[in-house]
């Protein structure tokens, strides 16, 4: 064995091959995001590409610049498509050129931010303060970067379970959390279950009434059952607001619900992985008000933000008590004298459960320094234009429906079909989805609104263009035409029947 070795380039030649690889990547992926159609949008991997991603990792390497090209076959092509105009399935971004060298450059450094004096951790930290101004928190507010709004709401819910029992779930656990209760609508994201599973809370401690006709909490049935709890000995402790439901885009009455909040000495939590970056647009602010009475708050970035994936931002009004959930001292944890951990130096550790975290900040840091603040946000006011456009399209046109209020960047819609009960109409406008992915002509995502299947475009894209969408409205008619019938003759698709 030699002891020298490492896992860089070996010899000259090696050196020289990974120059050609790195350079020819670069080179494709700018020429692919240069040259993005819309005609182009999602397509499954084939059996091929198949075959060769379920092999075996090779015992001896195939060489950077074979493994690349090999990537670029079978991998590359066949991704979620949200880099197209034309997806906008569930509320994915599209991603940026200077977010994507960022990641790059990320990547190359390597570096763990969990603490330190280390130009990363001095980053995040203005990164965070960025957006700490930008929301509306206060000085002594604290935040970290996270994977998703997902994680957010999680260690949210988690700082606010720490409140609530005053420290005491630290030591006792499910003890010092029986009777716990979290409120929310129906609307409300699927991750603050999960984050109550997660919790030791269970699933009976959510609390999730019926949203208004609009999607919106519905205050007083919120109230009402906090009240009925409190009554029955329970102990109601967090309201989780919406700052844009991820069904139609609903923005909560957050103003009403911090009034609720404090009446009966509540935690508030907004989940705004979908809308709250709006607040960075001027136009868009106003609908956001409360955003900033939050006593956390969770918000992605690779959504609206367009930031590559992944990259989201929890914020905790008590730094402190945010600090004190998390926090636990060990030996090698210790800070020194000087060196790369200081006496004093930031410990992201010390605010959620990992030790190991990736450098988030660069690749926002590139994307708002690159671009600036006020083009990010532009793309906020783009989107909520083309949702407004698109949804007076809709209701101009006999045979599609607009199946609920537009509040930002989210319109449902269906095909309304000739023939067929209901649940005909839900087929087929199952089928009009399907086609429209597997055609690649658009990605759409799924959505249930009174029980009835829907068309969900949430318009998160800064590459849609207006005539993006006046070719989807003309598609769904055309293939709804297609389809429409009692009993299809063939298992043929609408698009090979062209």
């Amino acid at each position: 064995m030699d002891m020298d070795a490492s896992l860089d380039p070996s010899s000259d030649r090696e050196w020289e091959e990974a120059y050609r690889a790195g350079h020819a990547l670069v080179d494709r992926v700018l020429d692919r995001l240069r040259g993005v159609h819309p005609a182009a949008c999602w397509q499954p991997p084939p059996p091929h590409a198949l075959s060769v991603l379920q092999q075996e990792a090779p015992a001896e390497g195939l060489g950077v610049e074979r493994a690349l090209d090999l990537a670029a076959q079978v991998i590359e092509p066949y991704g979620t498509g949200n880099l197209s105009p034309r997806f906008w399935g569930w509320v994915l971004g599209a991603g940026n050129v200077p977010g994507m060298f960022g990641s790059w450059m990320a990547s190359a450094m390597n570096a763990n931010v969990f603490a330190g004096n280390q130009a990363p951790v001095h980053l995040e930290l203005q990164v965070i303060d960025w957006f700490r101004s930008w929301m509306g928190f206060p000085k002594g507010s604290s935040g970290l970067l996270v994977d998703g709004g997902s994680m957010g709401n999680l260690l949210a819910l988690a700082v606010a379970r720490h409140w609530a029992t005053s420290g005491a779930v630290k030591t006792s656990g499910p003890e010092a959390c029986r009777g716990l209760r979290i409120y929310g609508s129906t609307a409300t994201h699927s991750s603050v279950t999960k984050a109550a599973q997660l919790l030791g809370l269970g699933t009976s401690s959510v609390r999730l009434l019926p949203a208004a006709h609009d999607d919106s909490a519905d205050v007083a049935l919120l109230e009402a059952a906090i009240r009925e709890d409190q009554r029955c000995g329970l102990r109601p402790f967090c309201i989780v607001g919406s700052a844009g439901t991820v069904g139609v885009g609903a923005i909560d009455p957050l103003e009403r619900l911090r009034e609720l909040a404090d009446r009966h000495r509540l935690w508030f939590h907004i989940d705004g992985a979908i809308g709250a970056l709006g607040r960075l647009a001027p136009e868009l602010r106003p609908r956001l008000a409360g955003l900033d009475s939050a006593d956390s708050l969770s918000f992605d970035l690779h959504k609206w933000g367009q930031v590559p994936y992944d990259a989201a931002c929890l914020l905790v009004r008590d730094g402190t008590l945010h600090r004190a959930a998390f926090q636990e001292d060990a030996a090698y944890l210790g800070a020194l004298p000087g060196g790369l951990t200081p006496s004093g130096a930031h410990a992201f550790h010390a605010y959620t459960p990992l030790l190991s975290r990736v450098d988030r900040a660069l690749k926002i840091w590139t994307t708002f320094v690159a671009l600036g603040r006020d083009r990010v946000a532009s793309v906020f006011v783009k989107n909520c234009a083309q949702a407004r456009w698109l949804a007076a399209e809709i209701e101009r046109h006999s045979q599609l429906e607009l199946c609920a209020p537009v509040a930002l960047n989210i319109v449902c819609l269906r095909y309304r079909g000739r023939a067929g009960g209901p649940s005909a109409l839900d087929q087929l406008n199952r089928r009009i989805l399907v086609e429209l992915q597997e055609s690649g002509f658009c990605v759409m995502s799924p959505h249930q609104l009174d029980g009835r299947f829907v068309l969900r475009v949430c318009l998160s894209n800064h590459r849609t263009r207006d005539a993006d969408l006046e070719a989807l409205v003309g598609e769904v008619t055309r293939i709804g035409r297609l389809l429409d019938v009692d009993e299809p003759k063939d298992s043929r698709s609408a698009a090979s029947i062209r």
